[in-house]
């Protein structure tokens, strides 16, 4: 992932989900997210169709917190690789666009988004980001 990435505030509503999240941790990220007053590392989005490559359980956080826009960088799979953490799942980017514009949502952990370095953190005031 180059350094050039910009961090974009995208409208929370318009994220695609394509996979299900446990709830328990998405709580506990909103609880600490609450407590520090910060967002710190942003969600990842496929460019075009604004679906998750990382960060489902961020984005149940921001619900829970009723955000009105999410930090995220947009990429696309020209950049960023996939695979199957669970047998019998098809993962292609195909796969997981059309499920996403579906809500059909693989079950929690089955792709898992390569990306070519770590998500670089954000540290954005949730004051930024809510209504």
């Amino acid at each position: 992932m180059p350094n050039t990435l910009e961090v974009e505030l995208i409208e929370t509503h318009a994220i695609l989900p394509n996979e299900e999240h446990d709830a328990g941790h998405a709580a506990h990220l909103a609880e600490s997210m609450r407590s520090t007053g910060v967002w710190e590392v942003p969600i990842v989005l496929e460019r075009e169709s604004l679906a998750v490559m990382d960060g489902h359980h961020r984005l149940a956080a921001a619900f829970l917190l009723g955000l009105r826009v999410v930090p995220a960088l947009l990429l696309d799979y020209s950049t960023v690789k996939v695979v199957a953490r669970r047998a019998g799942f098809v993962v292609t980017p195909e796969a997981i666009l059309q499920r996403a514009r579906m809500r059909d949502l693989y079950p929690h952990k089955t792709t898992r988004h390569l990306f070519s370095s770590a998500i670089p953190n954000c540290n954005i005031a949730l004051s930024r980001c809510s209504g």
